[in-house]
């Protein structure tokens, strides 16, 4: 029960932080925080008790991801609810291997998930949803 505590607030508090990001407004100078991250969405993956990324499955648009943005936290029965975030590799195709994802889309796909088989979260970098990228010479 103490991990499915530790989960609950930890993804409450990415919560917070997310909010944060998206509600902060200046008087001067506007959404200064999501300008400077450049992003209102703070990306992660979560890993399943036996290793692997939870993945789920976008049954209108047929796709499946394991990285999402979480939308709210309900901590009296630890569950998370998620939005599916769609990754793309450098030729725009569907991937789910971390070492090709150059781009993560948000869609309005959510998910309900139950924690009790989460054992960590994984942040990623909010650029990643800028779809920005150089291709370097290999000489």
């Amino acid at each position: 029960m103490k991990r499915h505590h530790f989960l609950c607030e930890a993804l409450a508090d990415l919560k917070t932080l997310q909010d944060m990001m998206m509600n902060f407004h200046s008087k001067y100078f506007d959404q200064l925080l999501v300008k400077i991250v450049g992003s209102d969405t703070i990306p992660f993956f979560l890993i399943t008790h036996n290793g692997t990324h939870l993945r789920l499955m976008d049954t209108v648009k047929q796709f499946e991801t394991e990285f999402f943005r979480i939308e709210a936290v309900d901590q009296e029965h630890c569950r998370g609810i998620v939005s599916l975030l769609r990754a793309f590799d450098y030729e725009g195709k569907d991937t789910n291997n971390i070492g090709d994802v150059i781009r993560l889309e948000k869609t309005a796909t959510k998910k309900s998930i139950e924690l009790g088989s989460i054992s960590a979260i994984q942040l990623l970098k909010p650029d990643m949803l800028k779809g920005k990228f150089i291709i370097e010479p290999k000489w």
